[in-house]
């Protein structure tokens, strides 16, 4: 049976690849005027005195000085993500989530957030830092973000977090699943759980996707993020952006530029951030350069999806006690075994319908093949990913039509394991996580339990393009 998916390579129209975006005239004069390379830098080891902070926080404090209605205010452009206020206005709850606009509308909305800023400090050379909670290992909240004098702090967030006492649990935040998988759609899908983990984890506003970008911190966790897009490229092996889909390349949005003028753009214009946007990461390894056009230089491949087994029974249900689900491989171990030996395929654990009434408030970290003696942890063998809710799947945030939430998870290196050991089940587990305070994991408070309607195993076949 296969799966009902869109997640191809398609052809690019010529209108999508040439359309001439409002944004467009902005980034080339940058260019023509020989525009500075601006270098976002790893916020570990940043002090409350140095620059980048002391303009960040001058800038948040002139944002906060604005009307709501003014597109520079901070209000406004927390808006853009998504709000609570109503009537909406010009480009408010845009975020774009559990789609495969994930990674692409972020680095947009960064990108004119960055220039915002960078006029509301006056400082000509500012730049985004990140937060480097992966594939670092950062996973306190940063000290000048604690510091309740200053701009960058905020009482809405879970307390232990901004005491300093508090930690990012390893296993909600790890990035290991991401980038072993080669498919961009299948990878942008996937790195949202690690990023909705620090949502969940950070707690206060940034739980809600309503709230999250009023939250200073938001905007140096989504730098990191955008950040894993340029490390999981460079990695090669066949990754690449999706630049003949012509569905992703040729989705347009609104931002605003410094001025408070509306500006358009387009995947197309965000490909190479250094080159187009003028940014890069320190201690990146170069950027690699893509480019729309009918067809790339370079081999593209086609990925299609194949259902090999679903698990029958009810839905499952996950409050705060770990959850195991066993997957019979008797009558499907020749597939799986084909799957698994395959340089072309990936098999994948996909969750379809998972949905709570409101926000849970932690993660769960999964396993699949756990044995019973083992240590959970994300330096298991057995870590598959992590669950958290965050953008979709949750039936109390309203503004947006309902939609339950879909992860993948990559289960070839686990598979292997259960196949050389005979195992005629796999079972996945699901571990309730809290964040770490004082060094030791606490204990998780689920707020509403977790829904997961459908659990299958999916074969990803990937075929080069003729």
């Amino acid at each position: 049976m296969k799966k009902s998916t869109r997640r191809k390579f398609l052809a690019a129209s010529g209108k999508a690849v040439s359309a001439t975006m409002i944004g467009a005239a902005l980034l080339k004069a940058d260019l023509a005027f020989g525009a500075t390379t601006y270098v976002r830098r790893n916020l570990a080891g940043m002090d409350a005195s140095d620059p980048v902070l002391v303009s960040y926080r001058k800038a948040i404090k002139a944002m906060q000085a604005l009307p709501q209605s003014n597109p520079l205010s901070w209000t406004y452009q927390g808006a853009i993500h998504w709000t609570t206020i109503t009537p909406l206005l010009t480009s408010w709850d845009n975020c774009e989530h559990g789609t495969e606009f994930f990674w692409s509308w972020h680095r947009m909305y960064l990108y004119w957030f960055e220039r915002i800023v960078r006029k509301m400090c006056d400082d000509h050379c500012w730049a985004l830092p990140y937060w480097n909670w992966a594939p670092g290992s950062d996973f306190h909240l940063p000290p000048p973000f604690r510091d309740t004098g200053s701009e960058l702090y905020t009482v809405n967030r879970d307390p232990n977090m901004n005491s300093g006492a508090g930690a990012l649990n390893p296993g909600a935040v790890s990035v290991g699943s991401s980038f072993s998988l080669t498919n961009f759609f299948t990878t942008n899908l996937n790195i949202q759980n690690p990023h909705g983990s620090v949502h969940v984890e950070v707690g206060g506003w940034m739980q809600s996707v309503a709230t999250a970008a009023q939250d200073p911190i938001f905007y140096v966790h989504h730098s990191n993020v955008d950040r894993l897009w340029d490390l999981w490229l460079a990695q090669g092996g066949g990754r690449s952006d999706p630049v003949m889909d012509a569905t992703w390349t040729g989705k347009t949005y609104t931002f605003f530029d410094e001025s408070g003028n509306p500006v358009k753009m387009s995947a197309c214009e965000i490909l190479r951030a250094a080159e187009q946007l003028n940014y890069v990461y320190e201690g990146e390894p170069p950027q690699v350069l893509e480019f729309c056009r009918r067809r790339p230089p370079f081999p593209w491949w086609l990925f299609e999806q194949v259902v090999i087994f679903q698990v029958p029974g009810p839905p499952v249900e996950l409050k705060g006690e770990t959850v195991t689900v066993p997957i019979d491989l008797k009558e499907i171990s020749g597939k799986v075994r084909s799957a698994v030996e395959s340089k072309a395929d990936t098999l994948l654990l996909d969750l379809e319908g998972v949905e709570a009434e409101q926000q849970p408030g932690i993660v769960w970290a999964v396993y699949a093949g756990l044995p019973a003696e083992a240590v959970a942890d994300a330096s298991s063998p057995s870590y598959i990913g992590a669950l958290s809710l965050f953008g979709s799947g949750i039936r109390s945030e309203k503004h947006h039509e309902f939609k339950p939430a879909h992860f993948v998870y990559p289960l070839n290196r686990a598979m292997q394991a259960a196949l050389q050991a005979n195992a005629e089940r796999m079972v996945v587990t699901f571990v309730p996580l809290g964040i770490v305070v004082d060094g030791k994991p606490m204990r998780a408070e689920v707020k509403a339990p977790v829904r997961i309607g459908k659990i299958s195993l999916l074969v990803e076949k990937a075929t080069e393009a003729k």
